[in-house]
């Protein structure tokens, strides 16, 4: 702490300044008068009339101090003559001013420079969409990224699962599934004594060319069978029949080393050949999914549903029962 000797000498020093100064303003405004107001701010603004202890209580400062409060300026203690933080991350004090040229620093925290930065040590930038975003706008919703394009054919995928079947025409084959060159002949629906069915028919040439793009006979019949105990007698009695009520062309023996995937609760299929120039051969499979039962006929060249070098099955006639079935 100062003694009165020299805190009278400083006062005296500071007098002698703030007359130096007025001199120089009266100079400077060609000899016209400066209130002496004006002097002593000017003298004010070059010491520190916040930090300097032995200053603090000069009528200049106290003065200075008044008018900053006065014009909205007022600082805290922590703060020089110049306005700026003497050193950095200062912690503001209770009822001051918002430091100059910075938002308010998280954490109650006066950051270095005054403005929004980057905590030092680089950590993670904000998540998109999280917070007030810079300039005050509301913050954007975040868009669910969209899943990477699966390259699978649609082609290739089972269908999904289906409710309970009400119309038997949703599980029947189209024209559409029998392929290129086929032509419906029958296509039928109606109620029997065990349901609702329908049912549909195509054939396509027997050419080579033809008989090499499917099936030459597709038929197919499918029922809604008004209860599962219906159903099970309705498959019983169809995977009974072994002489291809849908067939036009001869059986005259069965197909030995075929084993086709079976599909359904119940599931059954009988097989044939017939041979003129060329060999053909004959499929009827029969399948229940609860009370839905299908019947599918399927006739063409040999080499379409048997490998010819091993004899065993191709897995063409698979695509068919699979189809049907994904929909019952």
């Amino acid at each position: 702490m100062p003694k009165r000797g020299s805190r009278e000498w400083l006062s005296k020093m500071s007098t002698g300044l703030m007359s130096g100064a007025l001199a120089l303003s009266v100079l400077s405004w060609g000899g016209s008068a400066l209130p002496t107001s004006g002097a002593r701010t000017v003298q004010a603004e070059d010491i520190d009339c916040y930090n300097d202890k032995d200053l603090y209580d000069l009528p200049e400062c106290v003065e200075r101090r008044a008018l900053d409060t006065k014009s909205g300026n007022g600082r805290n203690e922590a703060q020089g003559a110049t306005g700026q933080p003497t050193g950095g991350d200062q912690q503001q004090s209770s009822g001051g001013g918002q430091p100059a040229g910075g938002g308010q620093p998280a954490g109650g925290q006066q950051q270095s420079g005054g403005g929004n930065q980057q905590p030092s040590g680089g950590g993670d930038p904000p998540q998109a969409g999280g917070g007030q975003p810079a300039g005050g706008g509301q913050p954007q919703p975040q868009t669910a990224s969209q899943p990477a394009a699966n390259d699978e054919s649609d082609e290739d995928k089972p269908e999904p699962p289906r409710g309970p079947l009400s119309s038997p025409k949703e599980a029947i084959l189209t024209l559409e599934d029998a392929g290129k060159e086929a032509t419906q002949y029958i296509s039928d629906e109606g109620t029997d004594k065990y349901g609702k069915f329908a049912r549909n028919r195509f054939e396509r040439d027997r050419s080579n060319g033809a008989s090499s793009l499917g099936p030459n006979i597709i038929d197919n019949k499918v029922w809604v069978a008004k209860d599962i105990e219906t159903a099970k007698a309705l498959f019983k009695e169809q995977a009974a029949i072994k002489n291809f009520p849908e067939r036009k062309e001869g059986a005259q023996g069965s197909v030995e080393k075929i084993k086709p995937a079976q599909y359904g609760e119940e599931f059954s299929f009988t097989s044939a050949f017939y041979q003129d120039e060329k060999v053909w051969q004959h499929y009827r499979f029969v399948i229940r999914q609860g009370n839905v039962v299908a019947v599918i006929y399927l006739f063409g060249r040999e080499e379409f549903f048997q490998d010819e070098k091993d004899r065993g099955w191709t897995g063409q006639g698979d695509w068919y029962t699979s189809k049907v079935f994904h929909r019952m």
